[in-house]
């Protein structure tokens, strides 16, 4: 086949003007390295003590009526296992910002203290609550108090008094439990044959009074109601349920709700509607979807709904929630449903409706950190505190950190995928990307041309296509290309068509009657499995790897691995696996999930979830060049898209194609594919760029800015 010469195109004196613009865009901006740098003045961030290789974790946070804050925590060898595990305590003073030299709270001796709980009650007496743990195990385990009414001086507060907290679940909790059990929705796929025996094993346990009176511990500050009644919410490792302790004496006496009937929640935190109704939000020990849970009150605690799991993820930690002074709810999660390596802060109007509002305080690749157990409190300043265990590969701390509500709404760092990569505030960053290279010699020569002219950089290869090879072995000449692997498992042009890489008889699911791959997407869902799907985009990264070329990205030929669950699972496993970025899109944003849904993609909260879960780079949105009847119309209707997008991190994909007879058999789209081998290369589009501040970046360069944080 002829090749068109790349030679003269465009005048050089052109070309060169476009080359030293287009390089200045590449260039790296300063990096930011994580939510607490360059935020704004009114976000304060410290460790309470150097980190250390000793665990530390469960952290609580209360304001003392002098405006000072006492922080908690336990610390030790390890957890409910090591008896040197005991409970600290450090104080900052108001108006300075070093928090003293940790100090003793509680430790029983030889036995672990775990899980310590500041608040103050309507005397403004000091309450610490936590758990002694007997023989090793949780489910022994004995709740603790302690009350102080001089607490003010440096140094551990004075103890006025000591005891166990003891609960009598009567038998009304076994039959609480056996009727919450039946109303509950079924159980997840995984949990479906197992959940009839563990709801037996827990409803006999809870006919024992000696089990039902153990075992409990809190986590979360009480909720003080304003006729004066206290709310402790607490939790069971062995029934793996909930329960409120209530007092209406100020905590001189105590007595136990009905269990908050669930499938693993755990570690409640209680809010107070404006209606009265008490919510509880909690964390998932249970079946997937891991997701926050929920369950309410109407009698002020005593009685609770039947649990049932939220939008939100939730990877097996604890959840904190607190009110607002101005109304406002605010909740500090791991919002991904596995690892703790990001802690966000959201806000809600709406009682809890929906969550229009996050900002992380962390948010680090898999493996690089552990955030978790949140602790907040409102000071009466305005200002929002909260501690938090920080465990990172250089050891183990509490974090504290201060802002006021408004710096959760900021669109500053850390309000889209783009500016938590350290891209500037407010802006839009394009990630252009030609697809489909390797499917023909055409489309190879437009991509050679747009990276050997430094006009576009980032583009993807069809490796069972015909052409795939010729331009992996170039790409290993040229450097500066951000190339991937465009992972293809549909054939769709009518007599331009391409096999699977994956011997046949491993993936018949993948092949139509021609022998071919199958032309829709919908033909692929409904024939193959998503084991043939991951056997054969793995040979298609392989095949890549073995040229000699390592791929930037990853992403998916004509939506593919989006057309179903179980694809975009796989997708995003090898993904991870290979530590090769997926164009992944964050849809935690409804517009953007709301698009996509209208899309016809499968688009709900399993898939929302994934994503969600996904540990490497998300992007905010995606689209691709709009058609239009004539070159002109293309770019400006391009123009308009560009104009429409939000800030944030967006890919915009096209299918550049030199125009050749050739061409023109292989696809009727060969005029559009003209059209954008030429748009990117024009004066008019880069001015464009400039003009509106547009900033141009690459998967090589996201991925380098993501490691870097």
């Amino acid at each position: 086949m002829s090749r068109i010469s790349l030679k003269n195109l465009i005048p050089a004196s052109v070309s060169g003007l476009l080359l030293g613009f287009l390089t200045g865009f590449f260039l790296l901006l300063p990096f930011v390295s994580n939510a607490q740098k360059n935020s704004g003045s009114s976000f304060q961030t410290k460790l309470i003590f150097p980190v250390q290789e000793k665990h530390v974790h469960s952290s609580s946070i209360v304001e003392l009526p002098n405006g000072d804050l006492l922080a908690c925590w336990f610390e030790g060898s390890g957890e409910r296992k090591s008896n040197d595990v005991m409970v600290k305590g450090a104080r900052l003073k108001k108006g300075q910002n070093k928090w003293s030299q940790p100090f003793l709270m509680a430790d029983t001796p030889d036995n672990p203290d775990c899980n310590p709980v500041l608040f103050l009650d309507a005397k403004n007496r000091l309450h610490l609550t936590w758990v002694v743990v007997v023989a090793n195990r949780w489910e022994n385990s004995l709740l603790k108090t302690r009350i102080s009414t001089d607490y003010l001086a440096d140094g551990p507060p004075k103890w006025d008094w000591q005891d166990i907290i003891l609960l009598k679940p009567g038998d009304e909790f076994a039959g609480a439990l056996e009727k919450g059990f039946r109303e509950m929705d079924p159980p997840g796929l995984a949990w479906a044959e197992y959940a009839p025996q563990y709801e037996r094993m827990i409803v006999e346990a809870a006919q024992n009074p000696v089990k039902r009176e153990v075992g409990w511990m809190g986590r979360i500050q009480p909720l003080m109601l304003k006729n004066g009644r206290m709310l402790m919410p607490l939790y069971s490792d062995g029934y793996n349920v909930s329960l409120v302790a209530i007092s209406d004496d100020n905590g001189e006496t105590w007595k136990p709700s009905l269990p908050i009937v669930g499938r693993g929640n755990i570690q409640p935190a209680l809010l107070q509607k404006k209606d009265g109704t008490i919510v509880a939000f909690m964390r998932d020990n249970g079946d997937a979807p891991q997701r926050v849970i929920f369950s309410s009150s109407n009698d002020n605690g005593y009685t609770w709904s039947v649990s049932h799991k939220t939008g939100i993820p939730n990877p097996g930690a604890s959840v904190e929630v607190i009110s607002l002074s101005d109304g406002h709810w605010l909740m500090v999660n791991n919002d991904l449903e596995q690892g703790r390596n990001r802690l966000a802060v959201s806000l809600s109007g709406d009682e809890g409706k929906t969550w229009k509002w996050k900002r992380y305080l962390e948010y680090s690749p898999k493996g690089k950190g552990s955030y978790s157990y949140p602790s907040a409190v409102q000071s009466n300043d305005g200002l929002v505190h909260i501690t938090y265990s920080c465990h990172t590969p250089e050891g183990k701390s509490i974090r504290h950190v201060s802002f006021s509500p408004e710096w959760v709404k900021e669109q500053s760092l850390g309000a889209n995928n783009a500016e938590k990569l350290g891209f500037p505030k407010g802006k839009k960053v394009l990630l252009l990307h030609m697809d489909d290279l390797g499917m023909c010699d055409e489309a190879n020569d437009a991509g050679k041309y747009y990276i050997e002219n430094n006009f576009i950089l980032s583009g993807a290869v069809m490796m069972p296509c015909p052409n795939a090879e010729e331009f992996v072995e170039w790409a290993t000449t040229e450097p500066k290309g951000d190339i991937g692997v465009h992972l293809t498992l549909t054939s769709e042009w009518k007599t331009w068509r391409w096999a699977p890489l994956t011997d046949a008889e491993k993936v018949p699911g993948l092949i139509d009657p021609e022998g071919k791959m199958w032309r829709s997407v919908q033909e692929v869902v409904m024939n193959a499995s998503p084991q043939e799907v991951e056997m054969e985009i793995r040979a298609q990264i392989d095949k890549m790897l073995a040229l000699g070329l390592t791929p930037t990205h990853i992403d998916t030929h004509m939506g593919t691995l989006y057309g179903s669950p179980e694809f975009l699972k796989v997708f995003l496993k090898v993904a991870e696996e290979y530590k090769i970025p997926a164009n992944a899109i964050d849809l935690s944003n409804p517009k953007v999930a709301a698009f996509y849904s209208a899309e016809g993609y499968p688009v709900n909260e399993e898939v929302v979830g994934m994503l969600g879960n996904y540990n490497l780079p998300h992007l905010d949105n995606f689209g691709s060049v709009p058609k239009g009847n004539s070159y002109e119309e293309v770019k400006s209707n391009f123009f308009k898209l560009v104009d429409s997008l939000e800030p944030g991190l967006t890919e915009i994909i096209f299918h550049p194609s030199f125009e050749t007879e050739n061409m023109k058999t292989i696809t009727g789209s060969w005029q559009q594919r003209a059209w954008e081998a030429q748009m990117f290369a024009d004066p008019e589009v880069i001015d464009y760029f400039k003009k509106n501040g547009i900033i141009l970046t690459t998967w090589r360069e996201v991925m380098e800015k993501f490691e870097k944080k």
